[in-house]
């Protein structure tokens, strides 16, 4: 009896490694970027690298792709999603509750990181763990605010901890959640075992699905475009890590687990 083999890795398979590997490209350039600006770029707090009166828009917080693409990525995240739901699955089907249930999943992970978990956000509190506080003048004593948000409002910044690049995280893991949740299903007609199939030969249905995949593909583009600008002019290599390290945990400890579950269930 000739031996089972192991199933290869289809092409719809590899979407989420190939933008993952684009956006890791794009941190890796902005750090070269940066040394070649100045070699001694290893900042450990959340300002901008000096720069001269006619510095580039990517240096500025105020830049437009930021201000509307990059800190508001996962309002983004959600709206294409909602749009992707109809084309992937029945309404109130079973199919369409368990996406719902990743999608609140991949939600509250998001927000336990960066907006709250029981008082500050894990990341403002990794922030003060080591060592960080709120400095409003640079000889005063720091003022007296456990988040970001809160030290910013009353005219701070955060210095002297270690400040895990929130770029990092929020536009990794918002990527990897629409590949596998949009452009895999969409783009290249990918769905986990046991999904149901929704199809339509409407022309209006293959407008929908090239908008919302052109859509989603225009996005991380500029989300590449953004990490490029946050690790050339941001964040040290070390801030940088730290963000893209649990920007993929999510995606790594949900999709890659489950399939690999969906693989051993194939074999079985």
């Amino acid at each position: 009896m000739p031996l089972a083999t192991a199933p290869r890795p289809s092409r719809p398979a590899l979407a989420p490694a190939v933008v993952l590997a684009a956006l890791l490209a794009a941190i890796v350039g902005g750090l070269l970027h940066s040394a070649g600006q100045d070699p001694g770029h290893m900042h450990t707090h959340a300002q901008p690298l000096p720069q001269p009166p006619s510095q580039s828009l990517w240096a500025s917080k105020k830049n437009p792709l930021n201000t509307y693409f990059a800190k508001l990525a996962w309002a983004w995240t959600t709206a294409l999603f909602v749009a992707a739901l109809p084309m992937r699955a029945a309404p109130l089907s079973l199919s369409a509750a368990r996406h719902v249930a990743s999608y609140a999943l991949a939600t509250l992970y998001w927000y336990l990181m960066t907006q709250w978990f029981f008082g500050p956000s894990l990341f403002d509190r990794v922030f003060v763990l080591t060592g960080g506080a709120c400095q409003h003048a640079v000889d005063s004593a720091p003022l007296a605010a456990s988040s970001q948000p809160a030290c910013r409002a009353a005219g701070g910044w955060w210095s002297g901890g270690h400040d895990m690049s929130g770029h990092c995280f929020l536009l990794l893991h918002s990527a990897l959640f629409l590949t596998e949740e949009v452009l895999g299903p969409l783009l290249l007609g990918r769905q986990p075992a046991g999904a149901e199939q929704t199809s339509s030969g409407s022309p209006m249905h293959a407008v929908r699905r090239r908008v919302v995949v052109a859509a989603t593909l225009a996005l991380v583009s500029i989300w590449a475009a953004m990490l490029f600008s946050t690790a050339a002019y941001f964040h040290g290599a070390k801030e940088l890590a730290s963000g893209a390290a649990l920007g993929i945990a999510y995606w790594a400890a949900v999709y890659r687990v489950r399939q690999r579950h969906d693989t051993l269930a194939v074999r079985h």
